[in-house]
C-alpha cells in the first residue's frame, strides 16, 4: 500500500475517533437524575416507545403505551441504550470522518439514521413477538443477536453511502 492511501486511512480512523468520543461520551455521561437533561431523555425514551407501540399497534391489538413503557400480552419498557444509538452514533462518526461534501454528508446522516431507527422499532417489535412466543429466548435475541444485527446495518449503510458518496456526479 502506498504511504498516500495509508495516510488517508490513518486521517480517517483518527477523525472517526475525534467525532466518536465526544458523541459516546456526551450519551453516556452519568447526567444527574432530576437534572435538565434527565427530562429531555425521559421524552425522547417515551417518544421512541410510542414510536414503536404505533408499529406493534399495526400488528397486535391491545398495545398500550405509558411514558417508556409498552404494555400488551408482552410488557416492554424502552430505557437507554435501546434506541440503538452506539449504531447510530458509530454510523453518524464514519459518515463525519468520511472525505465526502458537506451536503452528502447530511444527506448521508439523515437517511442513514433514519434507517438505523427503522431497523431498531423492527428490532423492538420482534422483540415482544420473541418474549411472547419464546420468552426463554428473549436474553439471547436481547443481548446477543440484535445487537450484532444493529452494528452491522450501521456498517453496511456506511458502506453503501460511502459508495455512493464518492461517486462523481454526472456533468450536464
Amino acid at each position: 500500500m502506498s504511504s498516500a492511501v495509508i495516510s488517508a486511512q490513518v486521517r480517517f480512523a483518527l477523525r472517526f475517533v475525534g467525532f466518536g468520543l465526544p458523541l459516546f461520551a456526551a450519551y453516556t455521561f452519568p447526567y444527574d437524575e432530576h437534572g435538565r437533561f434527565a427530562g429531555w431523555f425521559e421524552s425522547y425514551l417515551s417518544g421512541y416507545a410510542h414510536l414503536v407501540g404505533a408499529a406493534l399497534s399495526v400488528f397486535e391489538s391491545g398495545i398500550h403505551v405509558s411514558g417508556q413503557d409498552i404494555s400488551g400480552r408482552f410488557n416492554l419498557r424502552i430505557i437507554q441504550s435501546c434506541d440503538a444509538m452506539e449504531a447510530v452514533i458509530l454510523f453518524a462518526a464514519a459518515v463525519l470522518a468520511f472525505p465526502a461534501t458537506w451536503p452528502r454528508r447530511a444527506l448521508g446522516l439523515v437517511a442513514g439514521m433514519t434507517g438505523i431507527v427503522v431497523v431498531n422499532v423492527a428490532r423492538i417489535c420482534s422483540l415482544y413477538y420473541v418474549g411472547l412466543y419464546l420468552p426463554a429466548r428473549f436474553e439471547f435475541y436481547h443481548l446477543e443477536v440484535w445487537p450484532l444485527l444493529l452494528v452491522a446495518s450501521a456498517a453496511l449503510a456506511f458502506l453503501a453511502w460511502s459508495h455512493w458518496a464518492t461517486r462523481v456526479a454526472p456533468q450536464p
